[in-house]
């Protein structure tokens, strides 16, 4: 079967257990990908997360049904991720074959792939298929960004003003992952929740960053993320005369964070980071090339992850102490770019 839209969004979101294949494809991979963390979300706290890289279904097609139907260590429910690198999903195709022709999967699968299009062979499976689902996402415009930075806002007990939320999409490309960060940010900064409701505008907005540019700081992410600790002093200083260094210097960061994120998945399934951005082109600005190139080969998925909470700590921090702010963000930035120069002085990426 095919869903799109909003059926897209519930069907992830409160899984059906009789649907054993998930194929997430189109152009927009951060909105396949917000799909896949809504059933991530579905199988609770405890749920265990199976990445399987495409490469060893193309060579051991048995692989996916085993891991779909293997039982947790601890009892927890499990779920399995594949995602592609490049293509339509060919070297897969055995694989999902396999497993819908299984006479019993437990864990649901997802394969996601921006190069799946409704004529790839996998997608007309999934469309055709009653154990399966098939859901191309297409990029949002403008104008469906900023619902959906409503609606990522509303179960947050957040507010938009209408020009916050065109914001928020224009900032963020219409990128939903992007889109949804920026929103628990905002939220986080306004102190909203369920429970006390609050409302955000202009100068909400403007107050963590809005239309800072990362080039104006980029020199500071790049030593920090290549672990060039004595580079950051001067930089420091500058960060500290300029007023940079403040939450917005948190969001260029986490927007970074989220880009290596991206191409890393390609990189864990056995790519060289100068050939992953050599297939991205021009959707790379190419200033950067050469620095997301290194950082690619340094931090490592598991590294990513940590990096994505220890910028949200710090952030917690400094609004939790004001007076230490700046104090608080300098330390938590050299102890990222230690852990990254310790990674590359043993030649190895940071796990």
């Amino acid at each position: 079967m095919q869903a799109k839209g909003a059926a897209a969004t519930q069907a992830l979101a409160r899984p059906d257990p009789a649907i054993r294949l998930y194929v997430l494809g189109g152009p927009d991979e951060s909105g396949s990908r917000a799909l896949a963390a809504s059933l991530g979300k579905a199988m609770g706290p405890d749920g265990e997360r199976i990445d399987i890289p495409s490469s060893k279904l193309r060579d051991d097609p048995a692989t996916l049904t085993d891991e779909a139907a293997a039982i947790g260590m601890f009892g927890g429910r499990r779920w399995v991720l594949v995602t592609l690198m490049s293509g339509g999903g060919d070297e897969v195709m055995a694989a999902a074959t396999a497993l819908l022709e299984a006479p019993a999967a437990g864990n649901p699968v997802v394969i996601i792939g921006s190069g799946i299009t409704a004529k790839s062979k996998i997608a007309k499976l999934a469309a055709t298929h009653p154990a399966a689902m098939l859901v191309i996402s297409w990029p949002p415009d403008m104008r469906d960004a900023g619902r959906l930075a409503n609606d990522f806002a509303a179960p947050l007990g957040l507010e938009l003003d209408p020009k916050v939320a065109q914001a928020i999409a224009q900032s963020c490309n219409g990128d939903r992952g992007l889109i949804e960060r920026e929103t628990e940010k905002l939220a986080l900064y306004c102190d909203a929740s369920p429970s006390a409701r609050k409302r955000a505008g202009a100068d909400d907005w403007a107050a963590i960053g809005a239309g800072m540019s990362d080039g104006d700081i980029g020199p500071l992410i790049d030593a920090v993320l290549d672990g060039q600790c004595r580079s950051l002093p001067p930089l420091f200083a500058a960060m500290e005369a300029d007023g940079s260094g403040d939450i917005r210097l948190l969001r260029a960061f986490a927007r970074r964070t989220v880009d290596l994120a991206a191409l890393r998945v390609h990189v864990e399934e056995g790519a060289s980071p100068g050939r992953v951005i050599e297939s991205h082109g021009r959707s790379i600005f190419w200033k950067e090339k050469d620095a997301i190139t290194r950082q690619l080969g340094l931090w490592s998925a598991d590294a990513l992850a940590w990096l994505a909470g220890e910028l949200l700590r710090i952030e917690r921090a400094m609004k939790g102490d004001a007076g230490n702010a700046m104090l608080l963000l300098r330390a938590g930035l050299l102890d990222i770019a230690r852990r990254a120069a310790a990674a590359r002085g043993n030649g190895q990426r940071y796990s």
